[in-house]
């Protein structure tokens, strides 16, 4: 009978190694639940004895996911039932010769980590089968006298390593290139590169760093043109290098660049997402487009309703920062008493009721990316010296936490009020302001950019219109009118109610002034206001051009007018008779 005990040295390489790398815990468990070999916080966290019925299970099945340790199926009877350490598992048998002799785990005890193996988990499970199999071969040749030395584990491991289809690239925390496996060595060949290349466009030092994520230069994920990440390698809680991933396969190069898919191309995408052709939102666009890079604060105030929130979003996809996470906060909208916490976050214990194992705040979540503060004029003035520390020295100290740690986050604020005014009322810190303001973006009002009603109005047409699965034609002309000629205190977001109100109100398929709101209606210039016979005509118009270019697209035989009644959303008997009302 083969033992893992005989073979512990080498297993005990590999699962240092493969730990190293990943930046996860690992294990090997024998058949009785016996650690074999584990990292040293598996050790601490779970101890030397194993829940044997989930060993068991294990061996049975083969390879399981326990993405809810402690309050599954084969948890019962455990010790940690309903109070598992950790956060996500994955386990796979060892076989020899056919027989389950053992279990290796890859375990996260942290919520970053449960993220990243919750968000790949193939990959990590594919990862952990190679795994599995190269401890099987270390206790196949251990039995037959084959390895006399660790040091061939280690080119197992590097062996596994070459399988693998995306790029791996491991680095010291200066940077410097260590070890290729064979995808990054064929990709280095392909884009005429050298470790040493690579190397440079890595950044020089990583010390400082957040160990969460870690930055990849623009100028390497450019040059290599694939999603491109690096995940840190800790040891002993201290950052010590990392692994640089290239992902191969996922797209093709020019399903990339149809996509527009890097992150220049992103830029251009998201800010074509603001409607508008008017000089004033030309202006903010412009704007936006030159700082989307930058890591300074952005302030942008407007009206209610202007959409500080979709630019602010829109920066960040246009950024460098687009692959990491756009995390959102209104500050009128939390209580003063729980603000703290959700900021900053909380560690165990930190307050009654707190949750167990302490909860992340909003700076954790957006690292490597942006936070948003939403109306950030009503943050608590008690905890603006907070937030100015954080904007001033980069770190971050949750509730009840004894550390500090840094962070890599981009602050976008947003308000509807005047901050310089709250500041002679003593309602908001000067310093604050003047780190917040670094780059301030003014978004205008709906009627300083009344050249683009006609736009927006048919934008939201166009969007409700296939939420309802109604096909609308146009908005009559003189319903246009009524929306350039109104004040809309309530911006574009007013507007976008207004045109999902007379979508709801209207029976044909095309908006008209009958169907807009009341209020809207009562305000129309007196030329709009008796002009009932004549927006019919005019729908009428728009009706037969929308209907006859669906015939000449699709013919006018039966078959092509089922074609256009179904484009157009209408049965066929109702095709029929507007075709007799409007003489086509």
């Amino acid at each position: 009978m083969v033992s893992l005990d005989l073979c512990k040295p080498a297993i005990e390489k590999v699962i240092t190694g493969i730990s190293d790398i990943l930046n996860v815990d690992a294990a090997v468990i024998d058949e009785r639940g016996l650690l074999v070999v584990s990292t040293e916080r598996y050790l601490k966290q779970k101890g030397e004895n194993v829940h044997v019925p989930s060993i068991e299970f294990v061996l049975a099945k083969g390879q399981y996911v326990v993405d809810k340790p402690g309050s599954m199926e084969m948890c019962k009877g455990c010790r940690f039932l309903d109070s598992c350490p950790a956060k996500v598992e994955l386990l796979s048998s060892i076989k020899v010769a056919n027989h389950a002799i053992g279990v290796v785990s890859l375990t996260s005890f942290t919520k970053e980590g449960q993220n990243r193996l919750s968000k790949h988990t193939e990959k990590y499970k594919h990862i952990l089968t190679e795994v599995s199999e190269m401890i099987t071969a270390i206790v196949q040749s251990h039995a037959t006298r084959q390895i006399e030395s660790s040091d061939d584990s280690m080119r197992l491991l590097e062996g596994a390593l070459d399988t693998l289809a995306d790029a791996y690239f491991t680095f010291d925390r200066s940077g410097n290139v260590i070890h290729t496996n064979a995808s990054a060595r064929r990709l280095l060949s392909q884009h005429e590169l050298l470790p040493a290349e690579v190397s440079r466009m890595l950044l020089p030092s990583l010390s400082g760093m957040a160990a969460h994520s870690l930055p990849i230069a623009n100028c390497l994920v450019d040059k290599l043109d694939a999603p491109t990440e690096a995940t840190p390698i800790i040891v002993n809680n201290q950052l010590i290098g990392g692994v640089l991933r290239v992902q191969r396969g996922a797209l093709s190069v020019p399903r990339l660049k149809d996509l527009e898919g890097s992150r220049l191309s992103g830029k251009t995408d998201s800010l074509a997402q603001i409607i508008g052709n008017s000089p004033a939102i030309k202006q903010v666009k412009e704007m936006a487009r030159k700082i989307s890079n930058s890591s300074s604060t952005v302030l942008i105030t407007g009206e209610t309703g202007t959409g500080k929130g979709h630019l602010a979003k829109a920066i960040h996809e246009a950024s460098t920062r687009a692959y990491y996470p756009f995390v959102a906060i209104n500050c009128a909208s939390i209580p003063e008493n729980l603000f703290e916490s959700e900021l900053f976050g909380y560690e165990d214990g930190a307050f009654t009721g707190a949750k167990k194992g302490g909860k992340p705040g909003r700076f954790e979540m957006a690292e490597g990316g942006t936070l948003f503060l939403d109306e950030i004029g009503d943050m608590p003035l008690s905890l603006q010296a907070k937030l100015l520390r954080v904007l001033q020295e980069k770190v971050v100290e949750r509730i009840g936490g004894t550390r500090s740690f840094p962070i890599n986050v981009r602050i976008i604020a947003a308000t509807n009020q005047n901050l310089e005014e709250l500041m002679e009322k003593k309602a908001f810190r000067a310093d604050l302001y003047y780190r917040l303001n670094v780059i301030p973006i003014h978004v205008p009002s709906l009627a300083e950019r009344k050249e683009d009603i006609e736009l927006l109005a048919v934008s939201f047409m166009e969007k409700y219109g296939e939420q309802a699965g109604r096909t609308f034609f146009g908005i009559a002309r003189e319903a246009i009118n009524l929306l350039t000629h109104y004040h809309w205190p309530g911006n574009v977001r007013e507007l976008e109610n207004a045109i999902e109100y007379a979508m709801n109100m209207e029976q044909d398929t095309v908006l008209t002034t009958d169907s807009l709101p009341p209020r809207l209606r009562a305000r129309a210039p007196v030329a709009l206001s008796h002009s009932g016979p004549d927006i019919k005509a005019r729908v009428a118009d728009v009706q037969a051009d929308a209907i006859r270019a669906s015939l000449q697209k699709y013919g006018s035989d039966l078959k092509g007018k089922k074609r256009v009644a179904e484009e157009l959303g209408i049965g066929l008997r109702t095709l029929y008779r507007k075709l007799k009302l409007l003489g086509i």
